[in-house]
């Protein structure tokens, strides 16, 4: 063959494969596109029925995709609410990980206050995580098991070791660290939960900036105190 035929052969040869590339990639990115629509649609579904009112037919239908499409990228219905969970409480889970890191050699009263106040700010703009954990924490069984085992683990921990430190200070409320925690954790999310309640009864929404931080300022008052001044 020619050396000119030799080089078209060849370029035309490096054309359809780039084609290919481009094509595979495309593919890839709708199918990425798709199965990230599909996670959304499940967690608004999971949210609003828990895992034993939701079902895939109906996550298919919020996520405007075939029922084979959602079977085909998370096979169960289990494995779409793994998929949920592990995507609403990884990120959370990132975001505490990188906080405290970045707060490393701060005072633990200090951050105590701050990651508190990040809490707050996340129930607010991520509510359905409330719900999500509403439906599994009340219930025994292997989903709770899982969710503890598997995504929040280590978690308690550290939340336990700070209120033990800010009591030793004498800066927080005394009680069992963990129960107070819960506590928090009440105190911080339901009001979002409520969000078409608060709002009727108070004219305002809870997810206004301003009244998210006026709300983190009275949840943390209920918990923090002045610590005792050295003579």
């Amino acid at each position: 063959m020619p050396e000119s035929k030799a080089k078209a052969a060849a370029a035309q040869d490096a054309g359809l494969e780039a084609g290919a590339l481009v094509n595979v990639r495309k593919r890839q990115a709708r199918s990425a596109e798709t199965r990230t629509n599909i996670l959304n649609a499940a967690t608004q579904e999971f949210a609003e029925f828990g895992f034993n009112g939701a079902s895939t037919r109906s996550i298919a239908k919020r996520a405007n995709v075939l029922h084979n499409l959602v079977i085909y990228h998370f096979e169960t219905k289990i494995g779409i609410w793994q998929a949920v969970m592990r995507h609403a409480l990884g990120w959370y889970h990132q975001a505490f990980e990188e906080r405290l890191a970045g707060l490393r050699g701060v005072d633990p009263v200090t951050k105590l206050r701050l990651i508190q106040l990040d809490f707050v700010r996340m129930a607010a703009e991520h509510p359905e995580l409330h719900w999500l954990m509403s439906h599994e924490a009340g219930q025994r069984g292997e989903r709770i098991e899982w969710i503890i085992n598997t995504l929040l683990g280590s978690g308690f921990e550290t939340w336990r070791d700070l209120i033990v430190a800010a009591q030793e200070a004498g800066a927080y409320v005394k009680g069992d660290p963990l129960h107070l925690h819960y506590l928090f954790i009440g105190a911080a999310g339901r009001i979002f939960m409520l969000s078409a309640e608060v709002e009727h009864v108070l004219g305002k929404s809870p997810f206004d900036p301003d009244f998210v931080e006026e709300h983190a300022r009275v949840v943390q008052e209920l918990f923090f105190r002045d610590p005792p001044r050295k003579s």
